[in-house]
C-alpha cells in the first residue's frame, strides 16, 4: 500500500497523458464545429422551406409524443416502450397501456359499406369507437382527389386564415383560431381538406357553435344529431353536438361518407345537404367559393371579406358597351352583323322608351328587329 501510494508518474507518462489530452481537444473542437455548422445550414434551411419544416414536424409529432406518454415512470414500473412512430391515436387502450388493434374492415367500392363486416363497423359505432377511427373504414381512394389535401399547412398560414374567418364573420380572434386549428387537426385524420371543412362550417353556421336549425341540425356543421346519435356516444350522446371540436369531429365524418357516396366533391356536397337531386341552390358552389378564398388568403394573398359567397359570372369586356355609349346593331339577310357605336354625352338623361329606340335594327326588306 505505502509503495503504490508513494508512486509518481514519470515525465515520459505525463508528455503522453499531455499529448493524448492535447489530440483529444483538437479532435473535439473540430466535431463540435462540424456538428454546429450543420446544424446552422439545417436550421437556415428549415427556415427558407416552411413547408418542409411543416412535413418535419408533422412526422416527428407522434414520436415526441410516444415518447413523452411513455415517460420515466412507465419505465420505473416495467412496462416497455411503445414503438416509436405515427400509430393510431385513437385506439383502445387496455388498463396496462397497451393498445389493442382494431380489426380490419374491407370496403366495398360499389356499395359504399363495408363488404362482409357490416356488423363489425356497426359494433364499432355502438362501442363508441370516435369519428377518426370510422372515418379510417372509408378507403381514401372512395374519396374525391379534390376533397383531400395531404399538405402541411404552417402556422403562419392558419394565423391568416383565422384572422381572416374573424373579420368576416365578425368572431373573436382566439376562439375562431382554435377553431381552426381543430379544423386542421381533424381534416388531417378523417383524410378531408381542412379548408373544405372551414368552408362548410362557414357556409353552414357563420362558426356559431350553438347554432340550430328548424330540421334540428346543430352545432358549427349542422349536423342532424338525432339521425347520426350513434355517432355521438364516444363523447356521451347527442348534447355533445354543440362541443365545437366533437361537431367538427362528426360532421367531418359524414362529409367524408357523403362524398364518397356521392362519387365527387359536388355530389357529396349535395348529399350532405340533404339534396338528392342536381339543383342544390348554389350550396356546393357557395362551398367551393369559400374554399378557394381561404386558400387565396393562406398563401397570402389579399381577399376582401366583403366577397359575395356565390362566385360573381365573368363578362367579356366585348359583351359590355363603354361608360357613355350606346351599342346600336344592324343586321342584313346573309352579311355579317354591323356594330354601330353612337356615342351619347355622359350627363344626357334617356328614357327607357329612347333606349328601347336606339337599340332596335333594321333589316333590308322592312322588318323590324330588335338588336341584342
Amino acid at each position: 500500500m505505502n509503495a503504490w501510494l508513494s508512486w509518481r508518474p514519470s515525465e515520459r507518462h505525463a508528455q503522453l497523458l499531455r499529448e493524448v489530452l492535447r489530440r483529444g481537444t483538437r479532435v473535439s473542437h473540430h466535431l463540435f464545429s462540424v456538428v454546429g455548422g450543420l446544424a446552422v445550414v439545417v436550421a437556415f434551411a428549415l427556415w427558407m422551406l416552411p413547408n418542409a419544416r411543416g412535413t418535419l414536424a408533422a412526422k416527428l409529432m407522434p414520436v415526441l409524443s410516444a415518447a413523452v406518454k411513455a415517460g420515466p415512470a412507465r419505465l420505473l414500473s416495467g412496462h416497455p416502450l411503445p414503438a416509436f412512430g405515427p400509430g393510431n391515436p385513437d385506439d383502445d387502450v387496455d388498463a396496462d397501456g397497451q393498445a389493442s388493434p382494431v380489426s380490419p374492415v374491407s370496403y366495398s367500392p360499389s356499395s359504399g359499406t363495408a363488404a362482409g363486416d357490416v356488423a363489425a363497423a356497426d359494433d364499432a359505432i355502438r362501442n363508441g369507437q370516435s369519428p377518426v377511427t370510422l372515418a379510417k373504414l372509408i378507403p381514401a381512394q372512395r374519396v374525391a382527389a379534390d376533397a383531400r389535401d395531404d399538405r402541411v399547412f404552417s402556422s403562419r398560414e392558419q394565423a391568416l386564415v383565422a384572422t381572416y374567418l374573424a373579420r368576416r364573420y365578425h368572431v373573436a380572434q382566439e376562439p375562431v383560431g382554435q377553431l381552426v386549428k381543430a379544423a386542421f387537426q381533424t381534416g388531417h385524420d378523417i383524410g378531408l381538406d381542412p379548408m373544405l371543412l372551414l368552408s362548410v362550417m362557414a357556409i353552414e353556421s357563420g362558426f356559431n357553435p350553438y347554432a340550430e336549425s328548424g330540421v334540428g341540425a346543430q352545432g358549427l356543421m349542422q349536423v342532424m344529431s338525432k339521425i347520426h346519435s350513434d355517432k355521438f356516444e364516444y363523447a356521451g350522446g347527442t348534447n355533445a353536438a354543440l362541443r365545437p371540436v366533437v361537431n367538427i369531429q362528426v360532421g367531418a365524418l359524414v362529409l367524408k361518407d357523403c362524398i364518397a357516396r356521392g362519387g365527387s366533391l359536388p355530389g357529396g356536397l349535395r348529399l350532405y345537404n340533404g339534396v338528392t337531386g342536381t339543383d342544390d341552390g348554389g350550396y356546393s358552389a357557395k362551398v367551393l367559393a369559400e374554399r378557394g378564398r381561404l386558400r387565396d388568403v393562406a398563401r397570402g394573398r389579399n381577399v376582401s371579406i366583403y366577397a359575395p359567397q356565390l362566385p360573381t359570372p365573368v363578362t367579356t369586356a366585348s359583351s359590355a358597351p363603354a361608360a357613355g355609349q350606346k351599342r346600336v346593331q344592324a343586321t342584313l339577310d346573309g352579311a355579317h352583323p354591323i356594330t354601330i357605336k353612337a356615342t351619347v354625352p355622359a350627363d344626357a338623361k334617356t328614357s327607357p322608351q329612347a333606349d328601347a329606340s336606339a337599340d332596335t335594327g333594321v333589316k333590308h326588306d322592312g322588318a323590324a328587329e330588335v338588336g341584342t
